[in-house]
């Protein structure tokens, strides 16, 4: 049983938008990628792979997200990780450690900044508006895209959603494929079963389970007996992690049954009522606007993520 999962919470919560990079550099006149790598201590894949390059030739005045990646910290990170406990699964640590050494073991994600979103523009309201430049969500590891030409979201949306998987991943290596429902159509705009996901700001996730259910992932599953509460729950708080960004989550729907059972999860292993009543509308009522989940009926097969739309 992992039952030191809430101990991420802790920092989580406590941190939000936060997470372990070295920092910025601004790439200067006849600067390459192999000689910034150099500087931090990090491959130059790595640096690569954080940014979303193609070539290590970037534009002076790029400004490159480096990871907190020197051959010390990555080595370290690699053997604890992998270290197992007695049940096979990977060892707590100390809060700080644990959050951290989840976040430096993410070599293939999308860093997400607080820098402003150029790509692509959220125009209007979820309910009522339209996307400009948006950008498909790739295929990648962990995950499955139910409906490619419903998979077209702001840039800033599909990089959170790809370092949110790949960071439950580096917690849970062996977790199953992830179902990823739609997010908006290429511009935006009205979409078929939908009252809003109009532009570019919302996502339809399933749940991680501890036996795959049939069907599962090619459509959503409802939330039976085997839910995996723990990974689920990992899913959720990396999201959480974000909602102080300016372009992070800013609710996320569930059903209230679902945010029971992972109250009830969470509060067994330790996780501080205060850090709860953050992250959950439950116990309370479904008008309370309280918690980053919230209430929401026929979101008991998936999780609704919705992002605010940065500047």
């Amino acid at each position: 049983m992992r039952s030191w999962l809430p101990l991420v919470v802790f920092v989580t919560l406590g941190a939000l938008g936060r997470p372990a990079w070295a920092g910025r550099h601004v790439v200067e006149r006849g600067e390459t990628l192999e000689h910034v790598a150099q500087i931090y201590g990090c491959g130059v894949e790595v640096v690569m792979r954080a940014n979303g390059l193609t070539t290590t030739l970037v534009p002076a005045g790029t400004v490159v997200v480096i990871p907190a990646c020197t051959v010390r910290s990555r080595a370290r990170t690699r053997e604890r990780l992998a270290a197992p406990a007695d049940d096979g699964r990977v060892p707590p640590s100390t809060v700080e450690d644990r959050a951290r050494l989840a976040l430096e073991a993410i070599d293939g994600a999308t860093v997400v900044t607080n820098e402003p979103d150029a790509a692509s523009e959220s125009l209007g309201q979820p309910w009522n508006g339209r996307l400009r430049g948006g950008e498909a969500l790739p295929r990648g590891p962990g995950y499955q895209i139910r409906r490619p030409q419903r998979a077209f979201g702001a840039s800033h949306v599909v990089d959170h959603l790809k370092h949110v998987i790949a960071e439950v991943r580096a917690l849970y290596p062996r977790v199953h494929t992830l179902a990823i429902g739609d997010l908006s159509a290429e511009h935006g705009g009205k979409l078929a079963e939908h009252h809003s996901h109009q532009s570019g700001l919302d996502v339809d996730i399933g749940f991680y389970f501890q036996k795959v259910p049939a069907g599962y992932p090619d459509q959503f599953v409802m939330a039976s007996s085997e839910i995996d509460l723990e990974a689920t729950w990992a899913l959720i708080t990396a999201f959480a992690r974000t909602s102080s960004l300016h372009n992070g989550v800013q609710v996320i729907l569930l059903d209230r049954d679902i945010q029971a059972r992972l109250y009830r999860w969470a509060h067994a292993r330790g996780t501080p009522d205060e850090q709860l009543a953050d992250l959950l509308q439950y116990p309370r009522g479904n008008d309370a606007q309280v918690g980053i989940v919230r209430h929401w009926p026929h979101h008991a097969n998936h999780l609704h993520v919705r992002f605010k739309p940065g500047p």
